[in-house]
């Protein structure tokens, strides 16, 4: 498009037209005696006031000005019309604004009639490097009046806003994947909003664990009455407080998951999650949970198991210990007592097949697939693990029988892990339990767990192994 005519009209600048920067100099040389609106000195005094406003503000304004809505306009409403800029200064605003006259058109007529806008998010499709572009825009038209009070043109003052629309639409279409990929996942997800952890968003999940109550838009307080008195309530104000995220693991919770049905308890690990406004501020809590009161229920039962196995092999050893003390009385006595040491021989026997009974009904216990477990030495050296542990790092049991626990192949491959285990058994030999979370590396790859190791004492009290435990998570 071709520049306007840039010559020296007059040596001097009229008081309005001083300052403006880049717009300003460019305005005052240009050759308005060949322009509809005529020399700046003879500008009516409206547009002499409205132009100095124009030129020394620091927000992007344009002027249109008399019937045809001639354009002037400042340094920071010149990035606008984009390339059309320097163009545009004096078109007429249908000339200038030929890509968009359809929208703004009728907005300038209004005005003219001697109503002012403000319009706000309103998309102007502009062409820009020769393309039509979806752009859009916050800005107010207001009319300029004359002494008469008659409207002789337009101040127009604005901003785009097309980057916040379009990450707006972003945001939204990941919210939505998000939604639905909430929806689709297999463990229970909630979002709470506001002080009063209304829900706004409940998957499918998360409805079946509350029996398919509607809680959609109720406060947590009323979408389910029966944890109100349980702490729950008082933790997410803590996370909407604090702003610090809240795990829980192995909570016991009484839910009614059936209408007029008995309150039933469920076991529940959970993440309190806060979630930030655009000012930073707490305004929601994500609510991620995994029932995990069947796995609850089978670790109770192992432990029990996993007791009655320490007591029977606690009591075998004192057999064993027995055995060997009658022996060696049997090799004292004499010849005339063989018919007493038989009988206590088979009795002894009996009592040994008894106890390889119960060690081989304790044997298939130990052989669970939910959690892997072993037994220790006192100092740390292993002397048997379970087929689920082994399959997990694709050994046998020969491979790791009689090496410290702390060197074997569950922990080499994971950086610290083997010092904090050793560390852990050092503690248990104390005669106390150790139990945390870690993550090690497997021949699978990355894996959580739970781990537990307990000290394990005969009838007498004394310390006779050690007992080591994990659970995936």
């Amino acid at each position: 498009m071709p520049a306007s005519s840039a010559v020296p009209v007059t040596p001097d600048i009229p008081k309005f037209l001083q300052g403006g920067g880049a717009m300003g100099e460019r305005i005052r040389a240009f050759d308005w005696s060949r322009h509809p609106l005529g020399l700046p000195e003879r500008w009516p005094e409206s547009l002499r006031m409205a132009m100095s406003l124009c030129l020394n503000s620091s927000f992007p304004t344009a002027i249109y000005w008399g019937p045809e809505l001639h354009i002037l306009y400042n340094d920071a409403w010149s990035v606008i019309p984009a390339e059309k800029h320097p163009w545009m200064l004096g078109k007429p605003a249908q000339e200038g604004w030929s890509d968009i006259w359809p929208i703004i058109g009728p907005q300038f007529r209004r005005v003219m009639e001697g109503e002012g806008l403000a319009l706000y998010e309103e998309m102007l499709p502009m062409v820009r490097g020769g393309q039509p572009r979806e752009t859009w825009w916050n800005y107010s038209i207001t009319p300029i009046r004359n002494a008469d009070h008659s409207v002789a043109g337009i101040f127009n003052q604005g901003n785009e806003v097309t980057e916040i629309v379009l990450g707006r639409r972003r945001r939204e279409a990941e919210l939505a994947r998000w939604r639905e990929t909430f929806h689709q996942a297999p463990v229970p997800v909630a979002l709470l909003r506001g002080p009063e952890h209304v829900f706004e968003f409940a998957n499918d999940a998360y409805l079946r664990l509350v029996g398919g109550r509607a809680v959609a838009g109720k406060a947590l307080r009323d979408a389910l009455p029966e944890i109100v008195e349980q702490g729950f309530v008082e933790l997410l104000d803590g996370v909407h407080r604090s702003g610090e995220p809240y795990i829980g693991a192995g909570a016991k919770v009484m839910l009614q998951r059936a209408e007029e049905g008995p309150v039933e308890e469920r076991v529940l690990d959970f993440i309190y999650q806060p979630l930030r406004d655009a000012a930073g501020q707490v305004d929601g809590v994500l609510v991620l949970a995994t029932d995990v009161t069947e796995r609850a229920r089978a670790e109770s039962a192992l432990r029990l198991t996993n007791w009655q196995l320490g007591e029977e092999r606690a009591r075998l050893a004192s057999l064993m210990e027995a055995e060997q003390r009658a022996r060696l009385a049997l090799r004292r006595v004499s010849d005339g007592l063989e018919a007493t040491v038989k009988a206590r021989t088979a009795e002894l026997t009996q009592a040994l097949q008894a106890q390889r009974a119960a060690t081989e009904r304790l044997r298939a216990a130990f052989a669970t697939d939910l959690i892997f477990q072993g037994f220790m030495e006192t100092d740390g050296t292993l002397r048997d693990a379970n087929p689920a542990s082994l399959a997990a790092i694709g050994s046998r049991l020969q491979d790791v029988v009689g090496r410290p626990f702390w060197e074997t192949p569950w922990f080499a491959a994971t950086d610290g892990a083997p010092e904090r285990i050793r560390a852990a058994v050092d503690e248990a030999r104390q005669g106390r339990s150790v139990q945390g979370t870690m993550a090690v590396r497997l021949p699978q790859g990355e894996r959580q767990f739970r781990f537990l190791i307990r000290p394990m004492v005969n009838a007498r009290g004394e310390l006779v192994g050690l007992i080591p435990e994990a659970q995936p998570l």
